[in-house]
C-alpha cells in the first residue's frame, strides 16, 4: 500500500475538524481544552483509505487560530499535499493566507480547495466565493487540483471530495528519497509496554528489530513493535503515521521534533548552505526544520543564500525546505537547502562556485572535498539514496570519490616535485608538503611512469641508484649464488622488479630469477665446455635439476649467446 500524507489547512472555524469527522468517521480533537473550546489546539490525525488504488491518504488537521501558527507549521511540516479549506461566507481570512504561504515555505505549490458549509449559503453566494478562492489561488501561485463545495452536516459533495482527494493523491510523487528519517511529534509511556514514539515516515522503511538512532540526542533505539492507526504492522514507510514501541529511551527525553534515521545513512551538521526567499529578519530569527524550531546565525554570501549555523544540528538532505520566523514569531521568509554538511566555510570559495552547486551539486562536493576525497556514504548522505559511483565520472580510490580535476592538478604537482628531487623522495614528508593522503599519493603514483614506492620512499627508476635500498641489498645477498623461486623472493616484491628493469637480476620465465653476476658466471663455465655442449654436459657441470636447467639454458639462447641445433647449443657470441 502507498501512504500519501495530506494536511487540512485553513482559517480557525472553517470548518476543517468536522470535515474530517464526516470523510472519515474520526474525530481529531483528541484534547479536553479542544473539546470544552470547540477548537482545534494540536495536531489532529485520520485517514482515509482506497482498497481500489492500494492507497492510504494520511490526513493531519492542522490548527486555524493565529496562536497557534508554531502548530500548525508543525502540522503542514510533513505532508506532500493540501486541502485548504473555506467558509464561504468568511472567504479568505488571515489564517487562510499564513496557511498557503507556510504550504509554499515548505515546497508545495498545489492543493485541493475546498468550500465548507455550503448548505448554509445560497448558488450565488457560493459561486462569488469559487471565483474569490480561485483568484487568490492564483494570486499565491498555487495550482488547485480541484474546488469542490460540500457540508460535512448534511453531506453535500462529501463523495466528491472522497473522489478528488484519491485522484489528487495518485498524482502527488513520492520523496524521491531511500534512506529513513522519521519526524516525531509525541511520546508517551505505555504502562506494561515502555516507550512509544510516535510520528511521520518522511521517507524510507522500518522494520521490527531495526536500530535506530534518535537525533539530534545521538542515541540508540531498538525498534520493538510497529503501529499504523492502532493496528500491528512489520513494516512502516514512507508517508505512513506511525507509532514505535521502542527500548532506549525515555518518553522525558524526546521532544517534538526529533528525528529517528539509521546510523551512518544521514550524517547530522550544525551549517546549512540555504537558499532563501524573502527577507531575512533583521535581529535573532528561527527556523522551522520540519517539525522542530531552531535558531540561527548566518553569514550572507550573496543576495539571495546564507550560511546558517545552527544551534543544534539537523539531518538534513539537499533540497529540504522550510519556514524562517522572525523574533516576533512570524513568518519573514522561506529556505531551501543547497548543502546540507558544507565543509568549506569561506565565504568566497562559496560565492565564486554557487553556480556550479546549484547546476551539478555532486561535483561541488567533490571540489569541495578536494584532497582528502569524499566518502562514498557521506555523498549519498547528502542527497538520502544510495549513490552509483560508476555512473558519476569521479576518481574512486578504496571508498572514497575525488574530483578528476582534483586528481589531474595533483598529479601535475606531483611530477614537479619528483622531476626536482634525486632519486629518492621520503613518503612522509611528500605526505606532510602537499597535505594528502598515502591512498592518493599512491593512485597518482601508479598513473606516472618511471616511479614506485619502495621502503617508504617514492623512487625515480631512471635515476635512483638502487644499492641505497636496504631491501634491494639483502636482496642481491640472498639470491647470491643460486636460482631462486619467485615464492622465496615474496618479502622483497617491491623490489625484484626494479632490480629485474635494472638488469640486477634476470627472470627466467617459469617464476624463477638469477643474479646477473650469478647468469655470467654460468656463462663461463659453460664456455669451459667448448664451441658447443649437450644439456647433460650443463646438468652436470652445473649442479642443476632439469627444473632449473632448462628454462635457464632457454633464457641463455633468448639472450643471444647459444643457438640450439638437435641435442647440442652452440655459442654464436
Amino acid at each position: 500500500m502507498r501512504f500519501v500524507p495530506v494536511g487540512i489547512a485553513g482559517h480557525v472555524d472553517h470548518g476543517k475538524t468536522t470535515l474530517v469527522k464526516a470523510l472519515t468517521g474520526i474525530d481529531t480533537d483528541r484534547l479536553p481544552e479542544e473539546k470544552r473550546r470547540g477548537m482545534s489546539i494540536d495536531l489532529g490525525f485520520a485517514y482515509l483509505d482506497y482498497p481500489e488504488k492500494g492507497l492510504r491518504v494520511e490526513l493531519i488537521d492542522i490548527p486555524g487560530h493565529e496562536r497557534f501558527i508554531k502548530n500548525a507549521i508543525a502540522g503542514l511540516a510533513c505532508v506532500r499535499g493540501v486541502l485548504l479549506v473555506v467558509d464561504p461566507v468568511e472567504g479568505v481570512m488571515p489564517e487562510t493566507i499564513k496557511h498557503t504561504q507556510l504550504i509554499k515555505a515548505f515546497g508545495i505549490y498545489h492543493c485541493v480547495a475546498v468550500l465548507t458549509k455550503a448548505d448554509r449559503v445560497d448558488e450565488e453566494t457560493l459561486e462569488l466565493a469559487r471565483m474569490e478562492l480561485s483568484e487568490f489561488l492564483k494570486d499565491m501561485g498555487l495550482r488547485a487540483y480541484g474546488l469542490c463545495a460540500v457540508s460535512a452536516l448534511s453531506g453535500i459533495g462529501l463523495e466528491e471530495l472522497k473522489k478528488t482527494i484519491g485522484e489528487y493523491a495518485e498524482e502527488i510523487s513520492g520523496a524521491g528519497v531511500e534512506f529513513l528519517r522519521i519526524v516525531l511529534d509525541s511520546a508517551f509511556n505505555v504502562k506494561g509496554y515502555g516507550t512509544v514514539l510516535r510520528g511521520s515516515c518522511l521517507s524510507g522503511r522500518v522494520e521490527e528489530g531495526d536500530s535506530l538512532s534518535l537525533e539530534p540526542l545521538g542515541f540508540e533505539v531498538r525498534v520493538k513493535k510497529i503501529q499504523n492507526h492502532g493496528v500491528f504492522v512489520k513494516e512502516g514507510k514512507e508517508g505512513e503515521r506511525l507509532a514505535l514501541l521502542v527500548a532506549g529511551v525515555e518518553p522525558s527525553q524526546v521532544e517534538r521534533g526529533f528525528v529517528l534515521v539509521k546510523k551512518g545513512q544521514i550524517a547530522k551538521s550544525r551549517h546549512l548552505l540555504v537558499e532563501v526567499e524573502g527577507e531575512m529578519p533583521k535581529g535573532e530569527g528561527s527556523l522551522f526544520f520540519y517539525m522542530r524550531e531552531i535558531k540561527f546565525k548566518r553569514k550572507k554570501v550573496s543576495e539571495k543564500v546564507y550560511l546558517l549555523t545552527l544551534e543544534e544540528p539537523v539531518c538534513a538532505i539537499l533540497g529540504d525546505r522550510g519556514p524562517i520566523l522572525d523574533a516576533s514569531g512570524q513568518l519573514c521568509a522561506s529556505y531551501r537547502v543547497i548543502h546540507p554538511k558544507p565543509t568549506v566555510k569561506r565565504k568566497r570559495f562559496i560565492k565564486e562556485r554557487l553556480d556550479f552547486l546549484k547546476e551539478d551539486p555532486i561535483s561541488y562536493f567533490l571540489s569541495e572535498a578536494g584532497f582528502r576525497g569524499l566518502p562514498l556514504e557521506v555523498l549519498g548522505s547528502l542527497f538520502g539514496v544510495h549513490i552509483n559511483p560508476s555512473k558519476l565520472g569521479a576518481v574512486r580510490i578504496g571508498d572514497k570519490l575525488f574530483a578528476p580535476t582534483v586528481v589531474e592538478g595533483l598529479r601535475e604537482k606531483l611530477s614537479a616535485i619528483l622531476s626536482t628531487k634525486g632519486g629518492f623522495l621520503p613518503l612522509e614528508e611528500l605526505k606532510s608538503s602537499l597535505r594528502v593522503s598515502e591512498e592518493l599519493l599512491k593512485y597518482i603514483l601508479s598513473q606516472l611512469k618511471g616511479y614506485r614506492l619502495v621502503e617508504g620512499y617514492i623512487l625515480d627508476e631512471r635515476r635512483a641508484n638502487l644499492e641505497e635500498l636496504e631491501g634491494f641489498r639483502e636482496l642481491l645477498e640472498f639470491m647470491k649464488g643460486s636460482i631462486k623461486e619467485e615464492a622465496e623472493l615474496e618479502r622483497f616484491k617491491e623490489v625484484l622488479p626494479l632490480a629485474v628493469r635494472k638488469g640486477k637480476v634476470h627472470s627466467l620465465g617459469e617464476r624463477l630469477y638469477i643474479l646477473d653476476e650469478d647468469l655470467k658466471e654460468v656463462l663461463s663455465k659453460l664456455r669451459s665446455l667448448g664451441d658447443s655442449f649437450e644439456v647433460q654436459q650443463a646438468k652436470a657441470l652445473l649442479g642443476l635439476s632439469r627444473k632449473y636447467l632448462i628454462p635457464l639454458l632457454e633464457y641463455i639462447d633468448y639472450l643471444g649467446y647459444t643457438r640450439r641445433e638437435g641435442n647440442f647449443r652452440r655459442f654464436i657470441k
